[in-house]
């Protein structure tokens, strides 16, 4: 039996409340609860960017985002979330993003500062109950970088 129209609309709530605790599990650093946001077999793919990669589970996504944002304050924001629910247990969704990050002195990162724009192209998938990120692409629109250099 097809969702209802209320149960599409908690499942729209539901996902909402996922990518919002992404964007603060990722800025707090809080980074257990950030994996547990994916599927197990999510496909992770920042490669529009600075960071340039695909991944393709949590435990991954934590051996590479972990130490590239050690020493950087990050600051990320999703606005205007385009949500389909394509069947009782998936759904895509669409959404405006920026962020700004800027690593401390002393940092390995090869730039001190980048402030991007652009959208991530998700898919959700309902396991055990719970809406988790199934797949993600973060396409750029615009993408600022400060150099080392220009910091004072």
């Amino acid at each position: 039996m097809p969702m209802t129209q209320i149960e599409q609309l908690l499942a729209i709530e539901a996902i909402k409340r996922l990518k919002a605790s992404y964007f603060r599990f990722v800025d707090t650093k809080d980074w257990e609860a950030f994996a547990s946001l994916f599927a197990e077999d999510v496909l992770f793919d920042i490669s529009s960017g600075h960071f340039d990669c695909i991944l393709h589970s949590p435990r991954e996504i934590l051996e590479v985002v972990t130490p590239r944002l050690r020493d950087c304050v990050t600051v990320h924001h999703g606005h205007c979330p385009e949500i389909t629910i394509t069947s009782d247990t998936t759904a895509e969704g669409v959404w405006a993003m920026e962020d700004k990050l800027r690593w401390a002195e002393g940092s390995d990162s090869p730039i001190r500062a980048l402030h991007g724009y652009g959208h991530y192209h998700e898919t959700y998938r309902k396991i055990g109950g719970e809406w988790r990120i199934q797949s993600m692409k973060l396409t750029r629109l615009r993408l600022d970088t400060e150099p080392w250099e220009a910091a004072g």
